[in-house]
Formats: C-alpha cells, sequence, structure tokens
C-alpha cells in the first residue's frame, strides 16, 4: 500500500471526497489524483494540523495504525463543525477547545443578540408609526 493509497483510505474514514479534502487542506483541485509518490513537507503539516487524529508515519510509511491511539482525548476536547454544502460528500471537522475559543463564541452570539435586538427595536418603532397613522 502507497501514500496516496493509504491517503485514500484516510479520506474513507473520514466520510468526505477528494475535493473536499482538498478544499479544507488548500490543497490545489486533483493534487490526490495526480499523486504519484510522497506528499510534500508542507501538505504534511496542513493535514497534520487539521487532523491532529492521524498518525502521519502512518501515512507516510505504512508503520502503525490509522488513527492515534489518543484519539479519544482528543476527541473529548473538540468541537464538531458540519458543513453539507460542498458538492461532496459531507464535511465535519473538529476543532480544539479551548478557553479563547468559547470567549470568541460567547461574544460572536452577544454581537448577534445585540444586532437583532436593534432590529427588533427599529421594526417595532415602525410598527407604531404605522399604527398612529393608520390606527388600529
Amino acid at each position: 500500500m502507497n501514500t496516496k493509497t493509504r491517503l485514500l483510505e484516510f479520506l474513507t474514514y473520514l466520510g468526505i471526497g477528494q475535493n473536499a479534502f482538498e478544499k479544507i487542506n488548500g490543497i490545489s483541485n486533483g493534487y490526490i489524483s495526480h499523486l504519484k509518490s510522497s506528499i510534500g513537507s508542507d501538505i504534511i503539516n496542513k493535514i497534520s494540523s487539521n487532523y491532529p487524529e492521524l498518525n502521519i508515519d502512518w501515512l507516510l510509511n505504512g508503520k502503525g495504525i490509522m488513527i492515534r491511539e489518543n484519539n479519544q482525548k482528543i476527541k473529548d476536547n473538540t468541537i464538531g463543525v458540519g458543513n453539507f454544502n460542498t458538492g461532496d460528500n459531507p464535511i465535519f471537522h473538529t476543532y480544539p477547545i479551548t478557553e479563547e475559543t468559547i470567549k470568541n463564541a460567547s461574544q460572536g452570539y452577544q454581537d448577534i443578540i445585540k444586532t437583532y435586538q436593534e432590529h427588533m427595536a427599529k421594526l417595532l418603532n415602525i410598527i407604531d408609526k404605522l399604527t398612529d397613522k393608520y390606527g388600529k
């Protein structure tokens, strides 16, 4: 089994297609299809960063198992994000949960709530004006 075959096996494990995997990792379209030998170090770094559960030694050399044994620890401290509008197989990717991630998400939600409240106040104001103008 060569590197390309092992990479395709990992994609099957993830449940995503080549195009989706290439997009997620910032790899040029068709890279996997045209892969003849080893994967470049820059791409290995991207894959390793995006999929810490993948055993890179297995991917490159066929040594060990595909998924690291400490994968459960990674999954316990991650958040999943799904995207089903890729035109390819569904993507589900995990990102580490950190205190900063939680703070950023909280701030983002607070900003969204504030925007909705502002819009609601404007709409209520318009309704009041229309009610005054045209009656109840």
